[in-house]
């Protein structure tokens, strides 16, 4: 077994990968630490370079494959020239099998150490994946470019951690092909500038050379969604601003301005355009909003609002949700992190009332507009913090018989939860996207009287490690 001195002394060195790592990379246990190496698989002997810059004294030391010298039979061409460098798609070299058992292995993990649930307590767990799943490919309808200028030269894509290098996006295939092509007219568009851009390195080194002149502003990044063919959204960053005039001056400079303008007239007639600096954004093109099916239901969602990046996955992840809720017209269902309305719009058809609650009050409008669009009068939204919302509900005598918490990426923690008795609650769906937070969440319900009956791995994001756990929950004593 290598020590880490014995690792960081060598320029290369071959190992044979114990294992998988939480985010689907490989390791290798050492003698007083342990070795990451993104890109191998448990079982391979692989010649690995270490990278350059590990911190001192760190237990972990990370690697790269240089070649893989004895291949797993679960090793499967990524089909994507890019893979070596990208690291956006974290399991596209392991077969599809292989990727659900690991999806399977992260549920059945977190749920041991963060909910106190021992394995064989645990129900089994089901897969939720869209069919065919293929490599993961074509599934995302939006992707975040990173803008980097070189003289007169940019670089438009996906930075990746491997070296100093952009991952161009408009071949990724990741992305649906109206997505890809959406990325290429933003990328056509900067070619023809005159001026371009600064970046925002470049805004930091320029910035504070004058007392007098505000320094101008960079751009960072540029969002790109297309759901469907000839619709989508392009959102463009720039570095933040709490100076109106200067946000307004940059929007109609020759830099800034002038691109958008071209980009404005190179999209179709229904893709917006928009950018940003900080609580400032202005909208260069209409529609401000579009449509994006989920199910038969049509979404209106904008820059601002949260949505899903893959639609095919959701619906898989939705359709499962909705035959463990089991509901009734009877039914009065409480939306935990109800985001834009769509738990709660699918499921006001069959029972006899829903709220929904949400701290972010871009995405509480949007589920209004949801609402009336799509004419459901049963559905109601309130805004605020999770355990003020539910305090409030639970002071107004509000009862209910069922709900779904779909939070963000950190749990809602013992007081919030705590009001899920007090509002009546018998049986819920938690929708967790960090399945290590929805766990620990899921701890704290086990302690307050609630067993588990149902557990699913959903493979929301095909070909990465990302795994949304799903938990079907009952109260003991109702």
């Amino acid at each position: 077994m290598w020590s880490r001195a014995e690792v960081l002394s060598k320029t290369q060195v071959d190992v044979v990968i114990d294992d998988f790592g939480f985010t689907g990379e490989g390791f290798v246990r050492l003698e007083d630490g342990w070795l990451s190496v993104p890109g191998a698989l448990p079982g391979e002997r692989v010649r690995v370079q270490v990278q350059s810059g590990q911190r001192e004294g760190a237990r972990r030391l990370f690697a790269d494959v240089v070649e893989v010298l004895q291949e797993s039979e679960q090793r499967r061409d990524p089909l994507c020239e890019y893979d070596a460098l990208c690291r956006g798609c974290h399991l596209r070299h392991l077969t599809v099998a292989g990727e659900l058992r690991f999806k399977v292995r992260t549920v059945r993990e977190v749920m041991e150490r963060f909910a106190d649930l021992k394995e064989s307590e645990q129900p089994e767990i089901e897969v939720v994946t869209p069919q065919p799943v293929a490599r993961g490919d074509a599934f995302r309808i939006r992707s975040r470019l990173s803008f980097e200028r070189q003289g007169d030269e940019f670089y438009l894509g996906l930075r990746t951690p491997v070296r100093e290098a952009f991952i161009p996006m408009d071949r990724c295939p990741a992305l649906t092909l109206p997505l890809q092509r959406l990325v290429r007219t933003v990328s056509k568009s900067l070619e023809e500038c005159v001026v371009l851009p600064l970046d925002e390195e470049m805004v930091k080194q320029g910035d504070g050379e004058s007392q007098d002149i505000a320094p101008p502003l960079g751009l960072v990044g540029i969002k790109v969604v297309c759901p469907t063919h000839g619709v989508g959204l392009i959102d463009v960053e720039l570095t933040p601003t709490d100076r109106k005039e200067a946000f307004d001056e940059q929007v109609t400079s020759e830099a800034i301005g002038d691109w958008l303008e071209e980009l404005a007239t190179r999209v179709p007639d229904q893709v917006g355009v928009s950018v940003g600096s900080g609580d400032f954004r202005h909208y260069v093109k209409e529609p401000r909003r579009i449509r994006v099916p989920i199910d038969k239901w049509n979404m209106e969602i904008g820059v601002q609002d949260w949505f899903h990046a893959t639609l095919d996955p959701a619906e898989q992840v939705y359709g499962r949700m909705m035959q463990w809720l089991e509901l009734d017209e009877q039914d009065r269902l409480l939306d935990i992190g109800c985001g834009t309305g769509t738990i709660a719009l699918m499921t006001s058809e069959r029972v006899d009332k829903v709220v929904g609650v949400d701290a972010n009050p871009a995405s509480i409008e949007a589920a209004e507009i949801n609402a009336v669009g799509n004419g459901r009068a049963n559905v109601e939204f309130v805004l605020g913090g999770w355990e003020k919302s539910l305090r409030t509900l639970a002071m107004n005598d509000r009862s209910f018989t069922v709900a779904t918490i779909n939070p963000m990426r950190e749990p809602l923690g013992h007081r919030p939860l705590a009001f899920l008795k007090l509002l009546g609650i018998e049986r819920l769906v938690y929708l967790g996207p960090s399945p290590e937070a929805a766990a620990k969440d899921v701890g704290e319900l086990r302690a307050m009287g609630w067993t588990v009956t149902k557990l699913a791995a959903a493979n929301l994001h095909p070909a990465t490690y990302h795994t949304m756990l799903l938990v079907g929950l009952e109260f003991e004593s109702r």
